[in-house]
């Protein structure tokens, strides 16, 4: 399995982009570029114009200078892996997840909502406490504990006032008091992600900058209970250590769900990958383990490998967009478009009844319960659909579903699944009309891929009929990849397909709650275990030591080395157990949290769903169409006169389980 490269401990993302297999070639050093001219000069001799810097909202060439001389920022130029030559601008930014022990067990932290300059300005903020760090103290995991105490205790969070307070004419801003004792401490950090987010430069136009980010969880002792502001000062202006105020920030206690939300809202898609993006499966599992998602599970325990991801994309099927700012949290998300049919019968008999899928049945014999229409998932080689084209799928699609047939007590057999030849083939079933009556989009993590979250668009249709099996019955698709596949069929009211999903729901919300609570179990034993384990430790280590003294005095080597494999064994037992305690704790938040789709910012939903197969207008002008349809039949039944007929609806019951997901 490829795995992302590592150092001291941490793994390093691969450079996104073009940038993927770069490596630096020159850096510009203060010795090279010892003035703002010479700095200029040494851009321009590398393809990167200053024109402009300084005018408007961007800044100058002696800002980029003064980053460089206080070690803020790096510039290096770098070469990619087709030889091109790039100028990159490089700064590394700490994001603190700032909580007490007892929040960070309840998954809440802190989110400075909004800043007060000095002279009463008022901005919206809406991040976690950010920390610019120099490039001194990168790796950041060799100073990890001093740059959180620096950020919390002595910056963004030194000097804490209560909520209420705001600067306004008749409250100026406070002045510095020497003697404040910052009343919080860091009592741990925990290593979360990092991350690099590449794009130009706004302060720098036609710089193109990384942005190093590394989130961290941050766990503080003397926190208030309850929301509240902070000050932050300056560095001392004078020989008298005079501090003036830089921001008021103001504190707000948030689950981490919530905050999610606010720090994907302004997200931009940073980055679409299509159809010949990944020369093999290697190549975009590296991609997706850059954007932190575990391909551990996949190909084991039912799930998919990475090849059958790589394939759907080749296919066109799917695509994975990149959504992010570089200073929220980026998202990786698969889109996928899928078809579905709501199958009804020409036969009076079957009158207000649709074929409804109850189980899928793949060719190893496993069987997986699903409630799902008939559906299939849509190849994009060729956009936008119309009419004439979702026609044509829908007909293929039940062609190729409902070809071969069989009773409804038929399952595979794996030791000798059945050939088109043992199957009773080309039943006389006919498509007689097909109709558009819906469009929707859902997100959940896809069942296929763990892990990875899906955004289907959904195109319902209904389809009608003839030629159908007037009882619950059998198919076997041939045509699909893995195949051969059986789906379970039965013909269904609304009313009965409602109550199965209901049925379904319920079953899955009490299986959920039993598993939340032995993992609740499960996590308290963890930590007694642990508890005992270093009581032991430290019980075993004073006895090492004790033993070592009296051996050197006695003039014997050391201690023996059972103690010490003791020791280390205990060591690693309490080191293993900590952190299956820390992912039962993050499984157990993850699991009470609210779904991706809640978490996103509606703009982001909006901005994500609007990438559809179809022109903009495709829906709206075939329910039109429908409708003037319908009224020139009811006018023709009853000689020019209109009469009341339902209009086709423009929304279409679609079942919402999960199990309508690849």
């Amino acid at each position: 399995m490829a795995r992302r490269r590592s150092k001291g401990g941490h793994t390093i993302p691969t450079l996104p982009g073009e940038l993927n297999g770069a490596h630096p070639i020159e850096s510009a050093t203060l010795q090279e570029v010892p003035t703002e001219q010479h700095l200029a000069q040494w851009l321009e001799a590398r393809g990167v114009s200053t024109n402009g810097w300084g005018d408007g909202v961007t800044k100058s060439v002696g800002k980029l200078w003064k980053e460089l001389k206080g070690s803020e920022a790096g510039l290096d130029v770098w070469r990619t892996a087709e030889g091109k030559s790039m100028v990159m601008r490089s700064t590394h930014v700490l994001r603190g997840k700032v909580c007490s022990q007892l929040s960070y067990e309840r998954g809440v932290f802190l989110f400075n909502t909004w800043q007060q300059f000095a002279d009463g300005r008022k901005r919206t903020r809406n991040g976690l406490l950010s920390e610019k760090l120099n490039t001194e103290e990168i790796p950041l995991q060799d100073h990890l504990h001093e740059v959180c105490k620096r950020a919390v205790e002595e910056e963004e969070m030194g000097f804490l006032i209560d909520t209420a307070f705001v600067i306004s004419p008749t409250n100026p801003p406070p002045d510095f008091d020497p003697e404040y004792k910052c009343p919080l401490k860091v009592i741990d950090e925990k290593f979360v992600d990092y991350t690099i987010e590449v794009e130009e430069s706004k302060s720098f136009p036609g710089l193109q900058t990384a942005y190093h980010l590394y989130t961290v969880d941050i766990i503080c002792s003397g926190l208030p209970g309850i929301d509240f502001n902070t000050l932050e000062y300056n560095d001392p202006d004078d020989a008298a250590g005079k501090r003036k105020l830089k921001y008021v920030h103001a504190w707000n206690w948030l689950n981490w769900p919530t905050i999610q939300r606010y720090l994907f809202e302004g997200s931009q898609l940073k980055e679409t990958k299509k159809k010949g993006a990944f020369t093999s499966p290697e190549a975009l599992e590296i991609w997706l383990m850059q954007h932190s998602l575990s391909t551990e599970r996949w190909g084991t325990e039912g799930f998919k490998p990475c090849a059958a991801l790589l394939k759907e994309i080749e296919n066109d099927e799917s695509q994975l967009e990149l959504w992010g700012r570089h200073d929220g949290v980026p998202l990786l998300m698969r889109v996928v478009h899928v078809l579905q049919l709501k199958v009804i019968s020409d036969d009076p008999r079957l009158q207000n009844k649709f074929l409804l899928q109850t189980w899928s049945q793949s060719r190893d014999g496993r069987v997986r319960d699903v409630s799902r229409l008939m559906s299939k998932k849509l190849t994009c080689a060729q956009v936008p659909f119309d009419e004439s084209r979702f026609n044509r799928a829908a007909e293929t699609v039940v062609k190729s579903q409902i070809k071969y047939l069989a009773d409804v007590h038929f399952s595979l057999n794996p030791g000798r699944p059945p050939t088109t030849e043992d199957m009773n083939g080309d039943p006389e079933v006919d498509v007689l009309s097909t109709k558009l009556v819906g469009m929707h989009h859902d997100i959940e993590e896809s069942p296929s891929f763990p892990g990875l979250h899906t955004m289907y668009h959904l195109y319902t249709m209904e389809v009608e009929c003839s030629g159908l099996p007037l009882s619950d019955f059998t198919s076997v698709d041939f045509e699909r990849n893995g195949g051969p596949f059986a789906y379970g069929w039965k013909w269904r009211t609304l009313p009965e397909s409602l109550d199965i999903l209901h049925s379904r729901a319920q079953a899955l919300e009490r299986q959920d709650n039993k598993r939340r609570r032995a993992l609740q179990s499960q996590s308290l034993m963890v930590t007694d275990n642990v508890e005992h384990l270093e009581r032991i430790l430290g019980i075993a280590q004073r006895v090492a030591e004790e033993s070592s003294t009296s051996s050197g005095s006695a003039g014997v080597l050391g201690p023996s080395q059972d103690i010490s494999e003791l020791v280390q064994g205990l060591a690693e037992a309490v080191a293993s157990l900590r952190s299956v305690a820390e992912s039962s704790r993050l499984e157990e938040q993850t699991s009470t949290g609210a779904s991706l789709a809640e978490s996103l910012p509606p703009a982001m939903l909006s901005k994500m769903a609007s990438d559809t197969i179809t022109t903009d207008s495709f829906f709206e002008e075939v329910m039109a169409k429908q409708r003037t349809e319908t009224v020139g039949r009811s006018r023709t039944s009853s000689g020019g006169s209109m009469s009341m007929q339902a209009v086709p609806s423009t929304r279409a019951w679609v079942p919402e389980a999960s199990a309508l997901y690849w």
